[in-house]
């Protein structure tokens, strides 16, 4: 991914050039982007730079899902951070992370448009067009079903939009986001057969049909789309050959980054300024030894796992093998944390350079969502050799026999909170699964919660709130949801 900074790197600076060519605008403030957006190697540039943007949108996904769940807590001498609202399940409009990660959705989304709508005017060849495309299109409907799932209907930009598009555009309605991003999502089906040998055998890393296929499951699972969902998650099932690692230890290996169970990653290196953030948020706050190659003290506590869950799991369960602890001194009392080695990059040798990817879609989520879709669609006794390939992965007996249509999507849900523990998943599945099933299973939870005993999920939580500032923006476009 070293090539994406560099490629970013060249839009910044063509976009902010002191030459004076490059002043002398016929329009005063807006960018001459047609100048740039010419050659194949430009819009690579440009695509290369739509992926590097999905970073601060998956950097966020733990604090929208595990943080504000039952599966993680933040340290609890860390009174002041933003995070510290979503332990609490009490976030306000003013949130940080609201606004950035509004910011941060909408950034791909305009570079998305930006490479989408620049290519009829370009040199580009004709057969080179359709891989950028599709490119394109995956990361704006990526960026547009995480900001569905957030905050409800947002506005929708197809084309590049002006200061005045901006303003002038109210929110959209969920059903017609989600038809947006689904119809994305089907443009982008032919992505392979779009490459060349060349590109092809250049993608690690880079959406392909399968990843699209995946998501476009993942969205018609989100939206109950039964029917639909089962077809393209099953497909993949049957069709592509794909298979689950057998060693979690290589699973999440910072070394072995595009192993067969992935999909699609967004990977980081081992070098200032392109390292994962997630091993310092991962491990416990002032760690020591935790990295056997690095001096000191380490991690900075955000998600400590809740030993309420842990206890869920079965003693002989492998994915316990990815949690470990360390008892730290916090002012005058000895205490126990319990993080995730899904991102304890042991290569790393320097502070805050960690290689350790962040997972956007693998193989057991395709089996656990095909499943999923089995059940909900009546087909309960279908759904038990998918949801027992993870469970059989992972060391545990096959689910029993003569489950019913509700003790199957609980099992369902609790197998995915043991799978997919802070990658970003667990509010997402349990709002899937309808917000009584969220409100009473966060409500039931909290009173054991390491931290937030006090907490609850109130009704207005449904969603979360759209950022102040943008109320302020458009006040008679933008009506806040319902309860903030």
């Amino acid at each position: 991914m070293k090539l994406l900074y560099i490629c970013l790197g060249l839009l910044l600076l063509v976009a902010s050039g002191c030459k004076k060519s490059f002043l002398d605008r016929t329009h005063p403030g807006e960018l001459t982007y047609d100048k740039f957006y010419r050659t194949e190697a430009d819009f690579q540039g440009a695509v290369n730079a739509c992926y590097l943007s999905l970073k601060p949108q998956v950097e966020a996904l733990l604090v929208f899902n595990d943080c504000i769940s039952d599966n993680t807590y933040e340290h609890p001498y860390n009174f002041t951070g933003d995070n510290f609202f979503f332990d609490e399940a009490n976030v306000p409009s003013s949130s940080t992370n609201i606004k950035n990660f509004w910011g941060a959705c909408y950034r791909s989304i305009a570079l998305a448009n930006m490479v989408i709508s620049r290519l009829p005017d370009s040199e580009v060849p004709e057969s080179s067009r359709g891989v950028f495309i599709a490119e394109a299109k995956f990361i704006r409907a990526y960026s547009y079903f995480n900001l569905v799932r957030v905050y409800g209907g947002v506005p929708k930009y197809d084309n590049i939009a002006d200061i005045n598009q901006v303003y002038e555009t109210p929110r959209s309605s969920v059903e017609e986001i989600y038809d947006f991003i689904i119809s994305d999502l089907i443009s982008a089906q032919g992505i392979d057969a779009s490459r060349s040998p060349a590109q092809a055998a250049s993608a690690k890393g880079k959406a392909t049909t399968v990843a699209v296929n995946a998501l476009l499951g993942k969205v018609y699972l989100q939206k109950h789309d039964f029917p639909n969902a089962t077809t393209v998650l099953g497909n993949i099932v049957n069709n592509s050959g794909l298979t689950l690692e057998e060693d979690l230890s290589k699973l999440y290996n910072a070394d072995n980054p595009f192993n067969k169970e992935i999909l699609l990653a967004i990977n980081y290196e081992r070098i200032s300024g392109q390292s994962s953030p997630f091993t310092n948020l991962t491990l416990p706050r002032l760690s020591i030894g935790l990295l056997p190659n690095v001096a000191g003290t380490y991690g900075n506590g955000d998600f400590n796992i809740e030993p309420y869950i842990l206890a869920s799991f079965d003693q002989h369960d492998k994915r316990l093998n990815l949690v470990d602890s360390q008892d730290i001194l916090v002012g005058q009392d000895m205490m126990r944390f319990y993080f995730t080695k899904k991102y304890q990059d042991l290569g790393t040798t320097a502070q805050g350079a960690s290689g350790s990817d962040f997972i956007v879609l693998r193989y057991a989520d395709v089996l656990l969502m095909y499943a999923d879709a089995l059940n909900q669609s009546d087909r309960t006794g279908d759904a038990y050799p998918y949801v027992n390939q993870v469970r059989n992965r992972a060391g545990l007996a096959s689910l029993p026999s003569g489950y019913t249509k509700e003790q199957m999507n609980s099992a369902l849900a609790q197998e995915r909170q043991w799978e997919f523990l802070v990658e970003g998943d667990r509010w997402f599945d349990l709002s899937y699964r309808g917000f009584s099933y969220l409100k009473t299973t966060l409500n039931a939870f909290f009173p054991h919660s390491a931290r937030t005993v006090g907490a609850s999920i109130e009704d207005k939580e449904r969603l979360f709130p759209l950022p102040d500032t943008e109320i302020a923006f458009k006040p008679e476009l933008l009506n806040q949801n319902e309860g903030y």
